[in-house]
């Protein structure tokens, strides 16, 4: 009898611990039917789900990171503009270059001072003031007219031209006759001329007022030995004719009071 009793309880004890571990397993397949074992495998998840979202955005930010990394590292730099180098003045070599002395050999100038003497003989004004920088610098009518009235021709036309330091300038020395009227001996001259060229390209007589660089070069160049020699002969025939000629001599000296 004990011993049924005994069996009884051990049976209804195993019975009772089978019944609980199986009730442990199904609540552990059926979160619902256990609300302790639900909540810990809820919070499981969600703790997966934040640490996923985590590494989700830690990586988002890596690939945005390495993204800028990569832009950067790629980009082509933009080079700086480059500086416009404005020219300056062309510079005057020193010391200042000189030039040979030519007798002729630029018809453009021959030509030049062909019309200008012709201009000035017949005083034509408007022309004359037309071949200068200057206009108002040229000789007054009044005293051209006086000068060129018994004029009876111009002749025996030189040109010695030196090319000048200044691109497209020139230093031009005129050696030319003059035949009065009713007078037979013709007069020496020698006239010094600085013919530039303009914007234009067209020869004019510089007769504005000059620095002191180009004043000192124009002036030193009447000391060359040929320019020297050539002013010295047209003085010398100049005094000669004046001596020989007196009908000359008294015309000159009343023209010129000397």
């Amino acid at each position: 009898m004990k011993f049924n009793m005994k069996k009884s309880i051990i049976l209804t004890i195993i019975y009772c611990m089978g019944i609980g571990g199986l009730t442990l397993s199904i609540g552990a397949l059926h979160p619902g039917s256990n609300n302790g074992v639900a909540e810990a495998i809820k919070r499981d998840k969600e703790l997966l789900i934040a640490s996923e979202n985590t590494n989700n955005d830690m990586n988002q930010a890596d690939d945005k990171a390495q993204s800028a990394s990569t832009s950067t590292a790629t980009a082509t730099p933009i080079p700086p503009p480059e500086a416009t180098v404005t020219p300056g003045p062309t510079p005057i070599p020193t010391p200042l270059p000189v030039y040979e002395l030519s007798v002729g050999g630029y018809p453009e100038i021959e030509q030049f001072f062909h019309d200008y003497y012709v201009a000035w003989n017949s005083c034509d004004y408007d022309q004359l003031k037309a071949k200068t920088t200057n206009p108002k610098n040229i000789t007054p009518l009044i005293d051209l007219e006086k000068e060129t009235q018994f004029i009876d021709d111009i002749r025996d036309n030189m040109y010695y031209i030196m090319e000048s330091y200044e691109e497209d300038t020139y230093i031009v020395y005129v050696y030319y006759e003059i035949k009065y009227v009713n007078i037979k001996t013709t007069l020496p001259r020698l006239d010094k001329f600085y013919l530039i060229t303009d914007d234009d390209g067209n020869l004019m007589i510089y007769n504005s007022e000059m620095n002191e660089t180009l004043k000192t070069y124009y002036d030193e160049r009447d000391q060359d030995s040929l320019v020297s020699w050539i002013i010295e002969e047209t003085i010398n025939k100049s005094n000669t004719a004046l001596k020989n000629d007196e009908n000359l001599r008294i015309y000159v000296e009343a023209l010129y009071g000397n």
